[in-house]
């Protein structure tokens, strides 16, 4: 209640409050039931403790979206690796570990969406992610991708911090970054069937073509040195753009943020307009700036979602003024990964799950 309170107050003030005193209540029953638990083993047993740091990290996400909310997920790691250290018999039940589940993926989630942005060592490594990769293509609803995706996500962003730590030779480096490449290439979209009966195949296609569009778009600007002037990206953010809006018109807003952001920081300053094309063919084409479409999505998108758009907003704008200011960039910096210069820098703490 404390964290749908918190939401409600984002287009509401008088929720402020209640949501304040919510919060404080929910934090205080935390402790409360942390003080009843006679032993430590107890505590790291208890299901109900990821959930309760998954909602206030999520609170921390809408309220400011800074280093506080990367603490919960920190602690949430820590809690988790205690808990594996339980013999079995100490474990929940099954009910109750579907609950740890699902916390350690939204967690894991987080840690490897938003990592894209600012290229920070990994909290949860690469083995929770092979594990959960292998045989695991089909779309995860509330991800907004597969968890295979998401695989591939976390090994184009350790590609990168490897390439940046000199810990790769050109060679392999090329051989790692055109194998995810290909992987990208591969992945296919599952029907409907596949989804236990969820209707709106039409939509679910569409925002796996989204999300793996993104991805790929992600994929040449960090490993290939890709930048808003290269004709593939400005291909790619036309496309990106598009879906997005075809999304919206359908009133699918969820798994948004980083397809949106990655588009958005790319854009090219001297050339973004886009023609979108209407779902209804008796509309005509409209023509629009890149940068007034990013702003005007962002904000429908602050009424309906979980990310912290004002957060989200500042950053794409910041990245915007700094390439602004360096249209006339010198041989050194067009030599520069666009990514790593432009993007990475401005963008530490940002949610974009």
């Amino acid at each position: 209640m404390a964290f749908a309170a918190r939401h409600r107050s984002l287009t509401d003030p008088r929720w402020t409050w209640p949501a304040l005193s919510m919060k404080g209540r929910a934090v205080a029953a935390l402790r409360q039931r942390l003080g009843l638990l006679d032993t430590r083993a107890e505590a790291i047993a208890d299901p109900q403790i990821p959930v309760a740091m998954m909602f206030l990290c999520l609170d921390e996400i809408l309220d400011s979206c800074d280093h506080r909310w990367v603490i919960h997920m920190r602690a949430c790691q820590d809690w988790l690796r205690l808990r594996r250290q339980l013999p079995s018999s100490s474990r929940s039940f099954q009910a109750e570990q579907s609950l740890v589940s699902f916390a350690e993926r939204f967690f894991a989630f987080q840690d490897v969406i938003s990592r894209t942005a600012c290229g920070k060592a990994p909290h949860f490594g690469l083995e929770y992610w092979e594990d959960l990769g292998r045989g695991t293509d089909a779309q995860e609803w509330w991800m907004g991708c597969s968890t295979a995706l998401a695989n591939i996500i976390f090994r184009i962003t350790e590609l990168g911090r490897a390439r940046d730590r000199k810990e790769l030779s050109a060679d392999t480096f090329e051989m790692q970054a055109g194998s995810l490449e290909e992987e990208l290439q591969s992945l296919t979209y599952k029907n409907h069937q596949d989804y236990d009966g969820i209707p709106g195949d039409g939509l679910i296609r569409t925002s796996f073509e989204l999300m793996r569009e993104s991805v790929t778009l992600y994929h040449h600007c960090l490993l290939y040195d890709a930048s808003p002037s290269t004709p593939l990206v400005a291909t790619a953010i036309r496309k990106i753009l598009q879906m997005t809006h075809e999304l919206m018109e359908a009133g699918s807003f969820s798994g948004l943020a980083f397809p949106l952001f990655v588009a958005a920081v790319e854009l090219d300053p001297l050339n973004d307009e886009l023609i979108l094309q209407h779902s209804d063919a008796a509309l005509s084409e409209k023509r629009v700036s890149g940068r007034w479409f990013v702003l005007e999505t962002l904000q429908t998108l602050s009424v309906c979602s979980l990310f912290n758009v004002p957060r989200t907003r500042a950053v794409i704008r910041n990245i915007w003024t700094m390439r602004d200011l360096r249209l006339e960039e010198d041989e050194a910096t067009r030599a520069r990964n666009d990514w790593n210069f432009y993007v990475s820098p401005y963008s530490s703490n940002i949610s974009l799950a």
